[in-house]
């Protein structure tokens, strides 16, 4: 189904160390952050970041993030790139519905409109 591109939300990524971490600790994910053991009572605290396509499908307002196929295609999310994929967004692109477990539903867009979006951004 094709859908209304509204516009592009950025949320920069974060890493900072942590002391006083006990030995066996387990890697564990809260509030966006994944905190896992280092050594010798460091932890690793990290939140990547995240680039959201925020969309107009039928009349409704949903989201997708597209970080991934960007990560994945392009390389690391720096603000030059995330300024050119947002000059170069389209009007509209194809997505999939997908439902979540909480009834709602996700979106993902169609991995030829990301192809094309990434191309006329020139990355």
């Amino acid at each position: 189904m094709k859908a209304k591109c509204l516009g592009l939300k950025h949320e920069t990524g974060d890493f900072y160390l942590t002391q006083g971490v006990k030995q066996g600790t387990k890697t564990t994910y809260k509030n966006g952050y994944t905190h896992s053991p280092r050594n010798c009572g460091w932890g690793n605290n990290y939140k990547p970041s995240r680039l959201t396509l925020i969309l107009d499908v039928t009349g409704n307002r949903g989201y997708s993030w597209i970080d991934g196929y960007i990560k994945d295609n392009v390389g690391k999310l720096t603000q030059k790139r995330v300024n050119k994929i947002e000059a170069a967004m389209p009007d509209t692109v194809e997505v999939e519905e997908y439902p979540k477990q909480d009834g709602g539903v996700y979106y993902v867009v169609d991995d030829k409109d990301m192809a094309a979006w990434i191309e006329r951004a020139d990355l």
